[in-house]
């Protein structure tokens, strides 16, 4: 062997010890995990008596950090209405006996059965914030609805945001007054067929309802939830800043129906000092 084929040798000996030795210890580690036997959710298994491969929570069983699912802070619902959907969810047989004029009960548990206005209904939603609403809880819904909700309702609640002017859905105004509207925007604004700022949902039940006499925990089902065109903002709104928002809602409808009664004696005097046809940086409608 001539000394060129022996370094020629050598080299792929090198060569195949040290392909060996890179290879090797990734083969032996490998642990071939997705090819391991596993049990999909209560699929059938001999782990259990009944045959099942897993248990099912309890029913009312919640993991650290979560509240109770009958907690109006996450449902907005009251505890006598969560308790009948709660019970259907615990067991499928169990009869919701809810009177509505909707045959399909399944549509029946989400969606307003009643007019709560009328004192003899029974409550669905809940009519009160589930926490005190302070000025900093204010502020907090204002920026929380500026960023999630103005691009479609407008900054006024009017249903005019930037995205409706864009083509988009034509969103629901909070309002059932014109609110800084321009007069080119009108007809749009009075297209849908339920009228200005009346529930879209409540008139599925025939029920005309204004969406500034709906009740608060209307408004965190459709902000969690979703509605029409509307998708859910459970994943990015917590459900305190939901509660925020929907407080921010009440105080943009209230600065357009506020009567002069209703303005605390040291803000009425602060306004019968000012000069007559003074305007303010408050115009626009924010409270």
């Amino acid at each position: 062997m001539t000394a060129n084929q022996e370094r020629g040798m050598k080299k792929r000996t090198w060569l195949f010890l040290f392909a060996l030795a890179v290879v090797l210890p990734g083969t032996g580690c490998r642990q071939k995990m997705s090819d391991q036997p596993y049990h999909k959710p209560l699929e059938a298994s001999d782990m259990f008596a009944d045959g099942r491969a897993s248990r099912p929570l309890e029913v009312g069983v919640i993991h650290r950090a979560q509240f109770l699912q009958s907690d109006p802070l996450v449902t907005g619902l009251t505890s006598a209405e969560w308790g009948r959907v709660y019970a259907q969810q615990a067991n499928p047989k169990f009869d919701l006996a809810v009177p509505t004029p909707l045959e399909n009960r399944e549509a029946a548990v989400t969606l307003p059965r009643y007019d709560q206005r009328v004192a003899a209904n029974p409550k669905v939603y809940v009519e009160e914030f589930p926490f005190a609403i302070t000025p900093a809880d204010l502020e907090r819904g204002q920026d929380r609805f500026t960023i999630y909700c103005s691009v479609c309702h407008g900054a006024l609640g009017n249903g005019q945001g930037k995205i409706w002017e864009r083509g988009y859905l034509n969103p629901t105004s909070f309002h059932t007054e014109i609110v800084g509207t321009h007069e080119k925007n009108l007809a749009k604004h009075d297209a849908p067929k339920t009228g200005l700022g009346i529930s879209r949902g409540y008139a599925l039940w025939d029920i005309p309802m204004p969406l500034r006499e709906a009740p608060v925990g209307y408004y965190f089902e459709v902000i969690t939830k979703g509605y029409g065109g509307m998708p859910s903002y459970s994943a990015q709104i917590t459900p305190a800043d939901r509660w925020r928002i929907i407080a921010y809602v009440r105080a943009l409808q209230f600065s357009q129906h506020a009567k002069v009664a209703d303005i605390p004696a040291e803000l009425k005097a602060k306004v019968n000092a000012a000069p007559v046809g003074a305007t303010t940086s408050n115009a626009g409608g924010h409270p």
